[in-house]
């Protein structure tokens, strides 16, 4: 029986990530923060351990006392930001932190994976491919901050660490796509530009699968992208949604000027609130971009992985679990 330990096990794609593990019968430890939202969480199964990012005292006590894990899987971080050193805190120096301590002899994993983003190789012209080995180009902070993590990892000698660079991912838990969903629900599809973005996705479920695929199979030192291998556009995201709930809808293109000013509003009241919304001038960057498709054909032959859903099948869960739990 395999042990092993997912920090970020709280949120949607850990909680998974929880779900597929103990299906194969492994022993799983959730990292999580004593102040953690614990309602993705259930089962009897699941052993918690608080950990400390911010204290490096604290976390490598507690690191000790819960002893070696087979595997580590470091999903702990943040998506949104107020300032870019925040970012780089909580994505960069943490993870640093963390594995620094996970690098002694005593407490080294038989496999460390890394769940990075799509976001630390940054987007590409038009129809052009986002391959493994090309030059990473981040257009935002939370990619750069990702993309130092990986740098770090990749100068350390004798650590069996592997990266997974996750496009969009989607699924039920979700609180990101919940609120385009809810807009569809309601007859609207708003879109970016005047023409669709290129993008790239993987369903939470097939993430979680690969992420255990990489753990048995990846070689170390590789970064694997991870999508489900298909070229979508923005009007397919739509047409998913709006299929799934059998909805009509009023769709508009809103200019590039027109939702940037919109995204500073929203990001100018998250600040006010202490928190930045989903939507910001950050993540303008990164989906006011055109090329998000991806190569993964690495990905596919070294992890000897077949993803089981596509966007319209996953998306059909998705809804019907939102349904379920009345958020639509």
């Amino acid at each position: 029986m395999k042990r092993i330990l997912i920090t970020g096990a709280n949120g949607f794609i850990g909680s998974t990530l929880i779900d597929h593990a103990l299906a194969r019968g492994w022993e799983v430890t959730a990292g999580v923060r004593p102040s953690s939202d614990r309602s993705n969480l259930t089962g009897d199964k699941i052993q918690f351990l608080h950990l400390h990012f911010d204290n490096e005292t604290a976390l490598q006590r507690e690191l000790e006392q819960a002893g070696r894990f087979d595997y580590v899987v470091h999903i702990a971080g943040t998506t949104k930001a107020l300032k870019r050193e925040d970012y780089f805190r909580a994505n960069t120096e943490y993870t640093r932190r963390f594995v620094d301590i996970l690098h002694g002899e005593r407490l080294r994993p038989e496999k460390f994976l890394f769940l990075s983003s799509l976001a630390a190789l940054g987007p590409v012209n038009g129809n052009e491919r986002i391959h493994p080995g090309r030059k990473p180009a981040p257009v935002t902070a939370y990619g750069a901050s990702k993309l130092a993590a990986e740098q770090y990892l990749e100068r350390l000698s004798e650590f069996p660490w592997v990266a997974l660079q996750p496009a969009g991912v989607f699924g039920p838990r979700d609180k990101d796509i919940l609120e385009f969903i809810r807009l569809v629900n309601k007859g609207f599809e708003f879109y970016i530009g005047a023409r669709p973005q290129n993008v790239s996705l993987i369903y939470v479920k097939d993430l979680a699968e690969m992420m255990l695929a990489a753990l048995e199979h990846g070689v170390t030192g590789r970064k694997y992208i991870a999508t489900d291998s298909r070229d979508y556009t923005t009007d397919d995201l739509g047409q998913a949604v709006r299929e799934t709930l059998n909805r009509r809808t009023l769709r508009l293109r809103l200019p590039l000027s027109v939702v940037g000013v919109i995204a500073s509003i929203s990001e100018t009241l998250g600040r006010w609130r202490g928190r930045m919304p989903a939507f910001n001038r950050e993540k303008l960057n990164e989906i006011g971009e055109a090329g998000w498709w991806s190569d993964v054909s690495q990905t596919f032959e070294e992890l000897h992985f077949t993803p089981r859903y596509d966007l319209f099948s996953g998306m059909q869960e998705t809804v019907a679990w939102y349904r379920e739990k009345k958020w639509i």
